[in-house]
C-alpha cells in the first residue's frame, strides 16, 4: 500500500508555528531553515522475497517476509551485535522515507521555554553518548500464542522481531533541558516522519531517563533508512513502538497523550475486550539460537547458546534445561554490555541418543523470570513464555 506523507508547510508543520521557533541554541549559530517535505516510499512487498526498498537498503535476503514486517530466523542470530542487514524491520506505514540527512530537522515544541529546531549536524555538535541496547517489536513472539479464543491479530512473529545494536546519539533529557520544560508537563509526544498519524506519547519521566535518546548511528554506521535513519528515538526496554523511527518532532504536553498508538494500538486487550494498559516495558525473555526446533543433532558434546534480555533490568541469570523444563542448570553468560543490552549465554551439553527438549529461562536483575505460560491477549503482546525446542539426538 502506498502512503504519502503530506508536504510540510514552511509556516506550520504539524500545527507548529514556525515563527515561534526561537532556537534556544541560536547563540551557537544553529540555523532554523524549513523542515523538509517528507514522502514515504511505496510498499512494494511480495511473498516471494524482500521489497525492492529493502533490497536497495542492503537488507539480508534471509529476512522472512510477513508483508509489513520482516524477521530474522533464529538460526540467523549468532552475533552479539545484530548486523544492520539482519536487523528486523517493522512498518506501520511505508518501509522507507525519502529524504536526505542534510535536509532533516528535529523540532522541540510545546510546553517549553524555547522551541528548538535542529539539524543532524547541530545535534552532532552537542555531547553525544553511546549505548548498547536491543529493540524488540511489541508483538515479537505473537505467532506462539494459541488460537483459543482466536489467533491474536497482527504479524505472526516467532522470535526474530528483535535486534541488539550499539547506538550513538544525544540524550532526550539534554534536548529538553536546552528547551526548558515548563511546569505542568506530563507527556512527550514523538512524531515520526513516515505519516502524520505516527505519534506516540511517552511519560515525561521516561523521556528524561538518561538511556532515552535521539540516535543517528547504529553499529558504527548511519542508521539504515528502514530502521529509522537518519534519526530515530531510542527508548530502551520498552516495546519498539516507543522508539519512533524517522523522528521529526518532540512535543511536550500537559496531559496524557490519547492518540491511536497509545490508546487503541499497542495496548493489552483481554478476552472480554477490555483495554488493560499500553505496552511499556517488555518482560524477561531468552531464546536458544544454536538449535532449531524439530531438528536432529549428533550425540556427544554440544554447545547450546542463545540470547536473553529484559525491559525491567539487566539479566542476572540464565538456566538451560535439556528435558523440557523438568530440571535446570545454570548457563554461562559469555557476553554482556550493560542493562539495556541482551546477553549471550552458553551451556555445555553432553547429548545422549534419543529424544530431548531444550529450553532456556532468564531471570533479570529485579528477580523477574520467564513463566511457562502467560495470559492470552487480543493483540498478542508480551509473549515471553519459556520456549521448548524438541530435538532428535542420533
Amino acid at each position: 500500500m502506498s502512503r504519502d506523507f503530506p508536504a510540510l508547510s514552511s509556516d506550520r508543520p504539524f500545527g507548529i508555528d514556525r515563527r515561534r521557533l526561537v532556537g534556544g541554541l541560536a547563540a551557537a549559530g544553529i540555523a532554523t531553515s524549513a523542515m523538509p517535505a517528507l514522502r514515504g516510499a511505496a510498499q512494494d512487498a511480495t511473498p516471494e522475497g524482500l521489497p525492492q526498498q529493502l533490497i536497495d537498503a542492503g537488507k539480508s535476503p534471509d529476512l522472512i517476509n510477513h508483508g509489513s514486517s520482516f524477521e530474522m530466523p533464529m538460526s540467523g542470530y549468532d552475533e552479539f551485535l545484530t548486523p544492520n542487514d539482519r536487523f528486523f524491520v517493522r512498518a506501520n506505514g511505508p518501509f522507507t522515507v525519502d529524504v536526505s540527512p542534510e535536509d532533516w530537522r528535529l523540532t522541540i515544541t510545546g510546553l517549553v521555554d524555547s522551541e528548538l529546531e535542529l539539524s543532524i549536524d547541530d545535534l552532532k555538535k552537542m555531547e553525544s553518548t553511546t549505548i548498547t541496547a536491543w529493540i524488540e517489536c511489541s508483538g515479537n513472539g505473537r505467532g506462539r500464542f494459541g488460537t483459543d479464543p482466536q489467533p491474536p491479530s497482527g504479524t505472526p512473529w516467532i522470535h526474530g522481531g528483535i535486534g541488539n545494536a550499539e547506538w550513538e546519539g544525544i540524550r532526550v533529557a539534554d534536548l529538553l533541558g536546552a528547551a526548558g520544560v515548563q511546569e505542568g508537563a506530563i507527556d512527550v509526544v514523538s512524531q515520526g516522519g513516515d505519516f502524520e498519524g505516527m505519534r506516540r506519547g511517552l511519560p515525561l519521566a521516561k523521556a528524561l531517563d538518561p538511556a532515552t535518546m535521539i540516535v543517528w548511528s547504529m553499529n558504527g554506521e548511519d542508521i539504515p533508512n528502514p530502521n529509522g535513519g537518519p534519526l530515530r528515538l531510542l527508548v530502551p526496554g520498552w516495546g519498539g513502538i516507543a522508539s519512533t523511527k524517522w523522528v521529526v518532532n518532540l512535543e511536550v504536553i500537559d496531559h496524557p497523550f490519547d492518540g491511536e498508538f497509545n490508546t487503541e494500538s499497542y495496548v493489552y486487550i483481554d478476552e472480554d475486550g477490555s483495554i488493560l494498559r499500553p505496552v511499556t516495558e517488555l518482560g524477561p525473555k531468552s531464546v536458544i539460537t544454536s538449535h532449531d526446533p524439530d531438528s536432529s543433532t549428533q550425540a556427544g558434546a554440544q554447545k547450546v547458546f542463545g540470547f536473553a534480555w529484559s525491559g525491567h533490568g539487566g539479566i542476572a541469570r540464565v538456566e538451560v534445561s535439556t528435558d523440557g523444563g523438568e530440571n535446570w542448570e545454570e548457563a554461562e553468560i559469555t557476553q554482556e554490555a550493560g542493562p539495556y543490552s541482551w546477553v549471550r549465554f552458553e551451556y555445555d551439553w553432553e547429548a545422549a541418543s534419543g529424544e530431548a527438549t531444550l529450553a532456556s529461562r532468564a531471570t533479570d536483575a529485579r528477580g523477574l523470570n520467564q513463566p511457562f505460560s502467560i495470559p492470552w491477549n487480543a493483540k498478542g503482546y508480551g509473549m515471553n513464555e519459556i520456549f521448548m525446542i524438541p530435538l532428535t539426538v542420533e
